[in-house]
């Protein structure tokens, strides 16, 4: 197997920039940053009364000088000047984040095998998205199936 590998940097911060239980993408494919993600805007437990955390994911693996700098610029692109009172909890490097998918996802997610469904993100593609949109479907699919 063939690993796809991440690199996720986790801030405590005054407040959500995004105010919803979403994943921000960056849509232009510029800089380091692929995602941003308020992990307490899902579950407020996750974090202290009156603070947020934050969960920012780079693809592959990076260890160089002044990485966590260059993403805190980045972010202030994205959210503006309030980045600058984040604080830096942690970095991980997680070398083997997902497997490559070699296969060609099915479109709906949806599997059935001897009067059993199936979900989950080897359905559609190997991430939190896939896994949702596998999980939707298929709860839809049950559901048509009791009508």
């Amino acid at each position: 197997v063939n690993w796809r590998s991440v690199t996720g940097i986790y801030f405590s911060a005054p407040r959500s920039p995004l105010n919803e239980a979403i994943i921000a993408l960056n849509g232009n494919g510029d800089g380091l940053v692929n995602n941003v993600c308020v992990i307490s805007d899902v579950v407020p437990e996750y974090a202290p009364l009156g603070k947020s955390l934050i969960s920012v994911s780079v693809l592959g693996i990076h260890e160089i000088d002044g990485f966590e700098t260059r993403v805190v610029a980045e972010l202030e692109t994205w959210f503006g000047v309030q980045v600058r009172d984040w604080k830096h909890l942690r970095t991980d490097r997680i070398q083997q984040a997902l497997p490559e998918q070699l296969m060609t996802p099915m479109r709906q997610g949806i599997q059935k095998m001897n009067g059993v469904f199936l979900c989950g993100d080897y359905c559609t593609s190997a991430s939190i998205e896939g896994a949702i949109v596998s999980g939707k479907n298929t709860a839809a699919a049950v559901l048509a199936s009791l009508k």
